[in-house]
């Protein structure tokens, strides 16, 4: 079954990853298809060209050690987390990421047992999980990123305006510094289908379900 899943998966486009990527952001009515697509392609060049500097700055390393150049502390849990929320990574600020690898090399194996390194590569989930969290200590710590500024108008009065961040766009930015970093061949979303399944086939149903809806129009 996860092979069929990431099968279809692997097929849908860049528009169809955008619609899932706006599914959960509350301004999302605010703006046409057209206008989300040209925001999420901006945040994941915002996310893939801070990676692509990291490298030119250090030069090819593992993930944990661009981790270790900032001074990040890396923490491995080996707790399994499958309640209402399955806990993967976390990034506590300041300089904190946590990674749970117990779910990370279930994932790892639930690739090899199934065939399924042609299409995500031999990329280790605890390197995806460690970079995603990675870019989020940059978010923090980078004001001038492009994810930052106040895109949406809520309203105007006058000369006075009130405007707003998309909250997606973070998400997004992370999604495509982690796919840069690592160099995964595929979409790093197959990752919200593949890391539930390896602890819980049935909710990585509902999410294969839920993200063939949205794309399908649905």
């Amino acid at each position: 079954m996860i092979r069929d899943f990431i099968e279809r998966l692997n097929k849908l486009t860049e528009a169809d990853w955008c619609r899932y990527a706006f599914s959960n952001e509350p301004l999302s009515g605010k703006i046409t298809p057209e206008e989300r697509l040209q925001y999420f392609r901006k945040a994941a060049e915002c996310g893939a060209s801070l990676a692509i500097s990291l490298k030119e700055r250090y030069g090819e390393l593992p993930v944990k050690e661009y981790a270790a150049r900032e001074g990040i502390n890396v923490n491995y849990d080996e707790t399994v987390y499958d309640g209402i929320f399955t806990m993967f990574a976390a990034y506590i600020h300041p300089n904190d990421i946590t990674v749970f690898r117990r779910n990370a090399l279930a994932t790892d194996r639930l690739i090899t047992e199934n065939g399924l390194a042609g299409i995500v590569g031999s990329v280790k989930t605890e390197d995806l999980l460690l970079a995603h969290e990675l870019f989020h200590y940059y978010e923090n710590r980078m004001p001038e990123l492009y994810i930052h500024q106040k895109h949406i108008l809520l309203f105007k009065i006058g000369r006075f305006e009130n405007r707003s961040r998309l909250i997606c766009l973070a998400e997004i930015a992370a999604m495509y510094f982690a796919k840069t970093l690592t160099d995964l061949p595929c979409s790093p979303y197959l990752y919200d289908v593949l890391m539930l399944y390896a602890c819980n086939p049935q909710r990585a149903k509902q999410q294969f379900d839920r993200i063939m809806r949205i794309t399908s129009g649905g």
